[in-house]
């Protein structure tokens, strides 16, 4: 699959650069792209605007398109191969725009479910119940209790799963413990690991900064791709740019190596979402100011929390992986304005006016109010 089909690619590497976790991490930047996509279809004006210049699309229509392309490819199922995604809208206002639902129907295949938020726990216990059946049971809370509250107007919801064998599998009895080395150059830092073997036909090559390796699934138009660094981590994610991804991607050969890798497992990952959009781009959208007027047209909403949560387990079969994001939307409060203050510690004019007729009767200067008698 071609990387440059979707904008979604350019988001995943934007997004994870502005991470601030330095430790292990994971996440599903498909999963939050596609909840922003769902809620950016609601949009308009500026807030539509940065929406675009985040997501990278160049128009409501045009990124449905791209968003339905994508969604048929995201939905196989196999034996040995099971990749889904679903969307859902849990809705607390009456307003919601025809044309909105129609959309993200056609393009998302989003479900609506009309809730009412002042059932808080009922509603909650909802969702998760969704996001825990599409995603097989691995994320069984997405929302934890506080998350959302009687002032939630609507919650956008995106649940991705992947469970795929390897198409070279790993023998388990070859997988044995092995020092793991936690700074390169430094042998001392290190600690031990369980680490799987295999020697098979992966995808690989040597760029600047790192070697590729290709671990294809069973379905051949899904892989795992590893970019292990010749210098340090810090140093590949710094220079790593999309188009390298590419590139190691399409020059990457056949080839018959001893590979190495960690079995491991992740689970329950949470970071700050939010803080992230904003330093993307997304800022009107999470104030008062934002536009959704093509969303709901009783109320003006704005968003109020992005949560998403993603686990992954990598073993000598396979890969099993879910996320989910969650997209909660709430009424915007009335601006409440800051009483003025106005200091006249200066010189200043004033009059004394008759103002039906707008006549100055007296006029005068204030320069120094400590000479006045």
């Amino acid at each position: 699959m071609e990387v440059k089909s979707y904008p979604v690619s350019n988001f995943s590497l934007n997004y994870f650069k502005l991470i601030s976790e330095k430790g292990n991490f994971f996440f599903s930047p498909a999963s939050i792209y596609l909840a922003l996509s769902l809620t950016a279809a609601g949009s308009a004006g500026q807030t539509l605007k940065e929406f675009q210049n985040v997501l990278d699309f160049q128009n409501v229509e045009a990124m449905g398109q791209q968003i339905s392309s994508l969604s048929s490819q995201l939905q196989q199922s196999s034996q040995s191969f099971t990749v889904s995604s679903a969307n859902r809208i849990y809705s607390g206002v009456s307003g919601v725009v025809n044309d909105y639902k129609q959309f993200v129907e056609k393009y998302f295949k989003s479900g609506f479910e009309q809730v009412n938020f002042s059932q808080t726990e009922a509603v909650r216990q909802s969702i998760n119940k969704w996001v825990s059946l599409q995603t097989r049971e691995k994320i069984q809370e997405l929302l934890a209790q506080g998350t959302i509250d009687s002032s939630t107007r609507m919650v956008l919801v995106n649940g991705l799963y992947l469970k795929a064998d390897w198409l070279n599998k790993f023998e388990g009895n070859k997988t044995n413990d092995a020092y793991f080395y936690l700074e390169p150059n430094n042998r001392s830092k290190k600690v031990i690991i369980k680490m799987m073997s295999n020697e098979a036909n992966y995808g690989y090559g040597k760029f600047d900064g790192f070697e590729y390796i290709q671990l294809p699934y069973q379905n051949q138009d899904f892989a795992m791709e590893i970019f292990l660094p010749s210098n340090s981590i810090q140093d590949l994610e710094s220079k790593l740019t999309i188009e390298q991804m590419q590139n190691a991607m399409k020059n990457s050969q056949k080839s018959k190596i001893k590979l190495f890798i960690p079995k491991f497992k992740m689970g329950g990952i949470f970071h700050k979402v939010l803080d992230i959009l904003k330093s993307l781009g997304i800022q009107e959208a999470l104030t008062g100011k934002a536009d959704f007027s093509k969303l709901c047209e009783t109320e003006s909403l704005y968003i109020s929390d992005v949560i998403h949560q993603a686990i992954i387990e990598v073993n000598e079969l396979g890969t099993e992986a879910a996320a989910a994001t969650a997209v909660i939307m709430s009424k915007c409060a009335p601006m409440i304005s800051k009483t003025p203050e106005v200091h006249c510690n200066k010189p200043f004019l004033f009059t004394i006016t008759h103002i039906p007729t707008h006549t100055i009767l007296f006029m005068g200067r204030i320069t120094n109010p400590q000479n006045l008698k």
